[in-house]
């Protein structure tokens, strides 16, 4: 049988860091990919499959099976039924199954939905746990435990309800961000989530350090354990019908037009309310037009990472760098692609309650350039830049 390790987690505790940091290991070189994820955008794939793939909701394209939209809700038995049985025709024979699960998953349909498949036996259910937001909106695990009241704040409450039931579930978690918190607070940690689950084990990883490797010695957890917890839990009758949590949806975001990096920055400052779990794409600003930007945000943590460089800048500002034949293939590219902006663009998937989403997708567009601010941009004008000057770039 070919075994399955599930990596979910609420919305921003490190997922798709830890599976970049574990993809780059030559013994997983053969293991196939599904990317389960609540956004029609489906980044998450497009950052996990090989440099260069293209991924296809809802097939497997190449060893890596991109699972978004209604493949992650309504379609998720069957999708996942008719990819798993496509996985075990590759050659060579994927050595395990990697699935990275949105964090809005209800743990239970997913697991019911990746054993359906007798050719497949579930080896790992870890579920990562942000150490920082731990400590920050509940107590360190004590208001999870029923130690401490919850916060007041109905989002953070909605937060906690899908943590616990992850949590339930795990026979591995992996508390993410350690390098946040001192070491005292780390260990009220571990010891509050031995409580709320004592047949899991638990790693500590800082800056995706963990390997996968590290996890060989934990035994699988048991299906019979897994079912009859989904039992106690009143979950069995909604396997099919709620696969993500309650109220948890997505809007897109896209625009052609750069953002205003003073409002974009003004927007996070006020605009970032506790309902808004998770947000994530490609933007660019005005203030640095050539740079492909992956933007991450959880609660208040923001990063963003330099992908690369948009090709419009590449065609028009090559310094003499590319031959007269690489500039005509990138014309030849960029012929149907804007004709003021070329290919740069603004993707973004805001995760969240109704009201957060929507509030901040308000602020978001305010904080896109106006016509005036644009025509600034072309005639090379600068734009007051409050973000890092540095930024780390995506190996």
């Amino acid at each position: 049988m070919i075994p399955i390790t599930v990596l979910t987690g609420f919305l921003g505790s490190g997922k798709t860091t830890l599976l970049r940091r574990w993809r780059r290991d030559e013994a997983l070189a053969d293991a196939a990919m599904i990317v389960h994820d609540l956004s029609d955008f489906g980044l998450d794939a497009e950052l996990l499959a090989p440099e260069g793939s293209k991924t296809e909701a809802g097939k497997l394209v190449g060893r890596t099976a991109a699972l978004h939209g209604t493949h992650a809700r309504e379609n998720l038995q069957h999708s996942l039924g008719r990819v798993l049985g496509e996985i075990v025709t590759l050659t060579p024979a994927p050595t395990m199954v990697l699935v990275e699960s949105t964090g809005a998953a209800k743990p239970w349909p997913l697991i019911a939905a990746l054993t359906q498949d007798a050719r497949f036996v579930l080896r790992h259910f870890i579920v990562t746990v942000d150490a920082l937001n731990l400590h920050r909106d509940f107590a360190d695990g004590l208001s999870l435990a029923g130690n401490q009241a919850l916060p007041e704040d109905p989002a953070l409450q909605q937060a906690a309800a899908v943590l616990t039931e992850q949590i339930a579930f795990a026979s591995i978690i992996i508390l993410t961000k350690t390098d946040t918190l001192p070491k005292a607070t780390l260990e009220a940690q571990v010891k509050t989530l031995q409580k709320l689950q004592p047949r899991a084990a638990i790693g500590l990883s800082a800056n995706a350090g963990l390997l996968l490797s590290q996890l060989d010695g934990v035994s699988a957890p048991k299906s019979d354990l897994l079912k009859r917890r989904a039992r106690d839990m009143g979950l069995l009758d909604h396997i099919c019908s709620e696969t993500t949590a309650p109220d948890i949806d997505f809007i897109i975001l896209r625009d052609s037009r750069p953002f205003h990096p003073q409002r974009l920055y003004d927007a996070c400052q006020n605009h970032l309310g506790t309902g808004l779990y998770r947000t994530k794409g490609f933007l660019w600003l005005a203030s640095r037009p050539g740079h492909v930007l992956l933007w991450q945000q959880s609660g208040s943590q923001i990063s963003l990472e330099l992908t690369g460089q948009w090709r419009a800048e590449i065609a028009h500002h090559s310094d003499g760098k590319l031959l007269p034949e690489e500039r005509e293939l990138l014309r030849e590219q960029l012929k149907h692609q804007d004709p003021v902006f070329g290919d740069r663009h603004i993707e973004l998937t805001l995760i969240g309650l109704p009201a957060a989403r929507e509030a901040f997708a308000a602020a978001l567009r305010h904080a896109l350039c106006t016509d005036a601010e644009v025509a600034a941009w072309q005639r090379g004008e600068s734009f007051p830049d409050p973000w890092p000057q540095s930024l780390r770039k995506i190996l």
